[in-house]
C-alpha cells in the first residue's frame, strides 16, 4: 500500500505545481530534453522512409539529385560515425565547463548553466541527429537503393545543423564563463523569482494596514502539524494553502520559511479554529513539498547566497573587479525586493480576516543575507570596503524610504567591523565620504558624527600622516 500512496501523492504534487515549478521539474535534469529530441527524430526518420519508399519521392526528383547506394551508404556512415565524436565531444565540453563553475564560483549554479535553453538544445540535437543517422544506416539496403533521396538528404542537413548548434555552443560556453553574464543571468532568474514568490502569489493577501487585523493575532496554544520526514523545504502552495484555510476556518502560522531545513517530527505549523470540529490535516500536509536540495523557484535567499559565493571567492583569488560586479548585482537585487514587496507576515482572504502568518523577512533581514559574509570576508580591503559602502549609498537612493534605517544601521556595522592597522590618507577620504554620503541620503548625519567620534580612535596614526 505504501507504493502506490507515495505515487499518488507524487501525481498530486505534480498537479498542484505552478507552471514555473513544472517547468524547473523537468528542466532541471539532463536527460529530459535529449529524449524529446531523439524522440521527434524517430519520428523525422519514420516520415522520410515513408516519403522514399512509399510515396516514391525518389523517382520525382532531377537525376542529379539522385544518390546511389554505395554513396548512400558512404554518407551514412561517416556522418554516424562524426556525429557520435561529435556527441563526445560536446559532453566533454559539458563536464569541463561544470568542473570549471564549480572550482572557480560555486557548485551551486551548474544548475543555472544545465537549465539554459542552448546546453539543453545543443545536447538534444546532438542526439536526435545521432539517433537519426544510425537507423537510416541501420535500414539501409541495396534492393531499395534506388529509392532513396530524402534520408541522405535530411542526414547531410542534420549534420549541416549540429555544426552550426557546436559553434553556438562553443560561444554559449564562452560566454558564460564571463562572471558579468553568469552573474546578469542569475540576476534575471532572481527577479523572476521576485516576481513570482512575492508579488503574483503572496502580495495581493499581504496586508496593506495591520491596524486592520487587530485583535485576530491568536495568543493561545494552537495545534501543530508536523512532518513524518526531514528535508529542505522547497516550495509551498500558498494559494490552495489559504483557500483551505478559509474552508476550514483557520487561522495558520508557518513554523517554517521556504528554504528551511525541516526536521521530521518537528511542527511544521500551528493552526487555530473556532470551534472543535476536526480538520483533515494531511491535505495541509500534501502543500508543503521537501526535498534533499534547496530550489530557488520560491527562495530568493538561496539565490542570493549563490551572488555572495562568487562574490567571496572572487575576494579569495584576489579579484576584487568580480567581486565588486557581483556586489553590484547583489545591490540591485535589492532595490527590487525594497520596492516590491511589503514585508508583512500576514496574509488575509478578501475579507481581510487573518489567515495565514508567515516566518517573514524584513529588508535588514535581505540586506544581512546578501552582505554580511562580503563584509567579514572584506574586513581587511580597504579598497572593497569602500566600494561596498558605495554600493550602499545607491541602494539608499533606490529603496523605499521605509528601508532607509536599515541601510544606515548596516553601513555602521561594516564600517565598525572594519579592521585596519594604516589608512593611507586617500583611504581614510574616500572611507568617510563613502559613508557621508550614506547618511546624507539616509537623513542620518547625527549618526554620521557619532560614528566618526568612536572611529577617529582608532585613526590617529593616519591623521598624523
Amino acid at each position: 500500500m505504501k507504493n502506490p500512496n507515495k505515487l499518488q501523492a507524487k501525481i498530486m504534487k505534480y498537479k498542484n505545481m505552478s507552471k514555473r515549478e513544472k517547468w524547473h521539474q523537468i528542466y532541471s535534469n539532463l536527460w529530459v530534453t535529449p529524449i524529446i529530441y531523439a524522440a521527434l527524430s524517430l519520428l523525422l526518420f519514420a516520415v522520410t522512409v515513408w516519403a522514399d519508399l512509399k510515396m516514391e519521392f525518389g523517382n520525382m526528383i532531377p537525376s542529379i539529385l539522385s544518390v546511389n547506394y554505395q554513396l548512400t551508404q558512404t554518407i551514412l556512415s561517416t556522418l554516424t560515425g562524426g556525429l557520435l565524436s561529435l556527441n563526445v565531444f560536446t559532453f566533454y565540453g559539458v563536464l569541463t565547463a561544470l568542473t570549471t563553475f564549480a572550482g572557480q564560483f560555486s557548485p551551486r549554479i551548474l544548475k543555472n548553466f544545465m537549465m539554459t535553453k542552448v546546453t539543453q538544445r545543443t545536447l538534444g540535437i546532438f542526439n536526435g541527429s545521432f539517433l537519426y543517422v544510425l537507423f537510416c544506416l541501420l535500414f539501409l539496403n541495396g534492393e531499395t537503393a534506388s529509392q532513396y533521396c530524402l534520408i541522405p538528404v535530411t542526414a547531410t542537413l542534420l549534420t549541416a545543423l549540429c555544426i552550426g548548434a557546436f559553434a553556438i555552443f562553443i560561444n554559449h560556453i564562452v560566454t558564460w564563463l564571463q562572471v558579468s553574464n553568469m552573474t546578469g543571468d542569475m540576476k534575471e532568474e532572481s527577479v523572476d523569482i521576485i516576481e513570482n514568490s512575492l508579488l503574483s502569489e503572496l502580495e495581493p493577501y499581504r496586508v496593506d494596514d495591520e491596524a486592520t487585523i487587530n485583535g485576530q493575532i491568536p495568543e493561545d496554544q494552537g495545534h501543530q502539524i508536523s512532518l513524518d520526514h526531514s528535508g529542505y523545504l522547497q516550495t509551498i502552495d500558498f494559494v490552495p494553502l489559504i483557500e483551505e484555510a478559509c474552508k476550514d476556518d483557520l487561522i495558520i502560522r508557518l513554523e517554517y520559511k521556504v528554504g528551511n531545513f525541516v526536521f521530521g517530527s518537528t511542527p511544521l505549523l500551528t493552526y487555530w479554529k473556532k470551534d472543535t470540529t476536526t480538520i483533515d490535516e494531511f491535505k495541509y500536509k500534501n502543500m508543503f513539498h521537501t526535498g534533499n536540495s534547496q530550489t530557488e523557484i520560491q527562495d530568493i535567499e538561496f539565490s542570493i547566497n549563490k551572488f555572495v559565493e562568487i562574490a567571496i571567492r572572487a575576494l579569495g583569488n584576489d579579484d576584487p573587479k568580480t567581486a565588486t560586479g557581483t556586489i553590484y548585482e547583489i545591490g540591485d537585487l535589492l532595490i527590487n525586493i525594497s520596492q516590491k514587496a511589503k514585508f508583512t507576515p500576514y496574509l488575509t482572504d478578501k475579507d481581510d480576516n487573518l489567515r495565514l502568518i508567515l516566518q517573514n523577512l524584513d529588508f535588514d533581514d535581505y540586506l544581512y543575507i546578501g552582505f554580511a559574509s562580503i563584509r567579514h570576508y572584506a574586513r581587511d580591503n580597504v579598497v572593497i570596503t569602500i566600494e561596498f559602502l558605495k554600493v550602499l549609498d545607491a541602494i539608499a537612493q533606490g529603496v523605499s524610504k521605509r528601508d532607509h534605517q536599515a541601510v544606515w544601521d548596516f553601513a555602521v556595522y561594516t564600517a565598525s567591523g572594519f579592521e585596519y592597522e594604516y589608512m593611507h590618507f586617500l583611504d581614510n577620504r574616500k572611507f568617510y565620504y563613502a559613508l557621508f554620503n550614506i547618511a546624507k541620503t539616509t537623513g542620518n548625519e547625527e549618526g554620521y558624527n557619532n560614528l566618526t567620534k568612536k572611529l577617529s580612535k582608532h585613526l590617529e596614526l593616519s591623521f598624523k600622516e
